[in-house]
């Protein structure tokens, strides 16, 4: 049996007493030694507790940086792809006014700038976003350059801006191309040929308009004995812009110019109609390019020249045009004189 006995700091109060057995005193001392273990426990795992809870907050801190970071990055990502599309059809653009008004171009074009070096990035999607915007500022100096030179060039040349079919001889919106220029099998045919235009489908009396300044070199059908291919055409309008371009517009239903009068870029010369071979109201749409080394103009596909509508795969026709060969093309009947 053991006795503890409690004191209190008042004299005055009774003393306190407690009586263990030796297994209860045995109990206490136990519960003592693992109160003090734990004890000492706490305290040599309490820093440790303190630094994770630390670094909890600063690893919840850093992944919300790196959600805002992404975002920011994706975001910039995705501007980048918006410049990308906006600077690619700007340069196709700039092609496609530099192939119709025959302006020289330098070989140094898109890259003839040097990209800077790119920075010591660890994460793939930043290093990729840097080559990304290197190289998009890389273009944009470049096509700034190449279009001050044909602002040059068209300043110089401001007769020929005026003169190029650069307009869609119909109103937007009105036609639907049902055939393209190139080879093909005829409707009337089934043999393949060379289709030198393009045929837009329109209701019959359609507007058709002058794509570009010029003078009517003939207004009316071929005669059968003449020409039999062209007299097919129906009635037809031939206009002559400037020395370099000529312009053919087929199977009308009325004209309404005659051979030798002059016309304005927009101004109505016919409307749409389905005279001679063909088998619904349309338009045929011809331009033919004369290059200085040559006396007969050639036919180049009419959509390269047409600069206020949209056509579907706009940069694969300007890639074909370029290098396109000449093709096999009836030359323009004796009745039309362009000079």
């Amino acid at each position: 049996m053991y006795e503890v006995q409690f004191h209190p700091a008042d004299i005055r109060k009774q003393v306190r007493y407690l009586f263990l057995s030796r297994r209860a005193a045995r109990w206490a001392m136990a519960g003592g030694v693992a109160a003090l273990a734990i004890i000492v426990t706490g305290l040599l795992l309490a820093p440790m507790g303190v630094r994770s809870l630390l670094v909890s907050t600063e690893l919840h801190t850093l992944r919300y940086e790196s959600r805002m970071l992404n975002d920011v990055l994706l975001q910039r990502a995705t501007t980048l792809e918006r410049l990308e599309r906006r600077v690619a059809a700007a340069r196709s653009r700039q092609q496609q006014m530099a192939m119709i008004l025959g302006a020289p171009q330098e070989s140094r074009g898109l890259g003839g700038y040097p990209e800077p070096m790119d920075q010591d990035i660890s994460l793939p999607e930043a290093a990729l976003a840097e080559r990304r915007a290197n190289r998009l500022q890389t273009e944009s100096k470049a096509l700034l350059t190449l279009s001050d030179d044909l602002a040059r060039f068209v300043q110089e040349h401001h007769e020929l801006t005026r003169t190029v079919p650069s307009i869609c001889p119909l109103p937007i919106g009105s036609f639907v191309l049902t055939s393209p220029f190139g080879d093909r099998i005829s409707p009337f045919t089934n043999e393949r040929d060379f289709h030198a235009g393009i045929d837009l489908a329109a209701r019959d009396g359609t507007k058709v308009m002058a794509p570009g300044d010029g003078r009517v070199v003939f207004a009316g059908r071929f005669p059968l004995r003449r020409n039999v291919r062209w007299w097919r055409y129906g009635n037809v309008v031939v206009l002559a812009h400037g020395s370099r371009y000529l312009t053919i517009f087929a199977h009308l239903e009325d004209l309404l110019v005659r051979r030798g009068r002059r016309v304005k870029r927009g101004e109505v010369i016919g409307t749409v109609g389905s005279t001679g071979w063909s088998t619904s109201p349309h338009l045929h749409y011809e331009v033919r390019v004369r290059d200085r080394s040559e006396q007969e103009p050639v036919p180049v596909d009419p959509r390269i020249y047409i600069l206020n509508y949209e056509w579907k795969g706009q940069e694969a026709l300007l890639a074909a045009s370029r290098g396109a060969p000449r093709p096999a093309f009836d030359p323009l009947p004796s009745l039309v004189r362009t000079r």
